[in-house]
């Protein structure tokens, strides 16, 4: 198609090809943006959208014109045209022709399946788009699309200037790994596996390492690729089936590591290693229980410190209250780190004024709406982590 706008007597300049992922123009180069069937084909709907709108001056309109799947009396209808009708009529042209004919329907509803329209307007919404539109056309069976992009657009490290998380790093390249590492929250999470070692009266060096690099594995690899894959909440640009390669290969060396354990700590370890793989699994599909702040505290917070309080062979009551205190500082840094993940990933604007009783008055931005809890979470991850540390090292040295 390339090749062949270029021979129309020069009605088509200056045509580039590249990847809609990753578009060569600086942000802001095009007053209006349109294009037309691009979504189903493409790795990553969402940060081909963000990727879109960087390009987008603000104020400009992002347009697009896409197939739907009819709902009601007319979906019949629709898979009987798109199954049967298209490919008949395709056949009469070619036998190329028959198979286009015959994998548009197929291909069509297998988009809508994975991203549902609604998730789409969240999409758009996420790239920092504003006055959306949606117009159901042909009985459902097209679907136009339009909003305008906001003066500050929500893509976490590019367009907005806070930035994904306050470690992540520009994307692109390696620094995706890092930032897709989480590493205080990682570091944080490993604390709480440490302190249920810490009790042990003398936990073995081998289980703590191997139950470590097990949490390691299962939460700052497994369970954060397979979020990133829902919506890209931090803009990684690590492909899909990187992420998927990931997850997988990391939770199935966590329960390697548990089971090759069982030897050393009992059958009863295998209760714990199913659970682990249960949490992963069910935070990658945002089972609600998992993903509530209760949730976050039992899964992330107390289960490393019982886990490797029982591999170690801890008193039960010291080990429950090592895991409640676990769960406790999981639940604030839940609590902390909410608001300024809204604010740095989702939010377009924030404005506002304080006024104090001695008439002063203070600016409040997005800046200044963060400021406080997430320097209690740059301040809370290092100390969890050195005090577990402490206490781990005092019973080998």
């Amino acid at each position: 198609m390339l090749a062949a706008a270029r021979d129309r007597d020069g009605l088509f300049t200056g045509l580039v090809r590249a990847r809609a992922e990753r578009l060569p123009f600086g942000d802001a180069s095009f007053d209006h943006v349109t294009f037309t069937y691009l979504l189903r084909y493409v790795d990553d709907p969402q940060a081909t959208l963000r990727e879109l709108a960087r390009v987008l001056r603000p104020g400009g309109r992002l347009a697009t014109l896409e197939f739907g799947v009819p709902r009601g009396l007319a979906y019949p209808f629709w898979w009987l045209y798109t199954r049967v009708g298209l490919p008949l009529a395709g056949r009469v042209v070619s036998a190329r022709w028959r198979e286009v004919g015959a994998f548009l329907g197929p291909s069509i509803e297998a988009f809508y399946r994975r991203h549902p329209q609604e998730r789409i307007g969240r999409y758009w919404r996420d790239a920092g788009l504003t006055e959306i539109r949606v117009r159901r056309m042909s009985l459902g069976g097209g679907t136009v699309m339009s909003g305008t992009r906001a003066s500050l657009v929500s893509s976490p490290t590019e367009g907005s200037p806070l930035g994904a998380a306050f470690y992540a790093l520009r994307p692109g390249g390696w620094r995706d790994y890092w930032t897709l590492l989480h590493p205080p929250y990682t570091l944080w999470l490993l604390s709480n596996a440490l302190l249920g070692a810490a009790v042990a009266p003398a936990p073995d060096p081998r289980i703590v390492a191997g139950g470590l690099l097990a949490f390691g594995l299962a939460v700052g690899v497994a369970a954060h690729s397979f979020d990133e894959l829902r919506g890209r909440p931090l803009s990684t640009r690590i492909p899909s089936r990187v992420l998927v390669a990931l997850g997988t290969l990391a939770l199935a060396g966590a329960v390697a590591l548990g089971i090759a354990a069982l030897p050393l700590v009992g059958a009863g370890l295998l209760a714990f290693v199913v659970a682990g793989a249960v949490l992963v699994i069910g935070y990658a599909f945002e089972a609600p229980l998992i993903h509530s702040d209760l949730g976050f505290a039992l899964g992330w917070g107390a289960f490393p410190a019982l886990t490797i309080g029982y591999a170690t062979g801890a008193g039960a009551l010291p080990t429950a209250a090592v895991a409640a205190g676990a769960a406790f500082l999981s639940l604030a840094q839940r609590r902390l780190s909410t608001r300024v993940r809204g604010i740095r990933r989702t939010a377009t604007s924030v404005a506002g004024e304080i006024r104090y009783r001695d008439g002063s008055r203070e600016t409040i931005d997005a800046r200044s709406l963060i400021a406080a809890p997430e320097a209690g979470l740059r301040l809370l991850w290092p100390a969890i982590a050195l005090l577990a540390l402490g206490v781990a090292l005092s019973r080998w040295l």
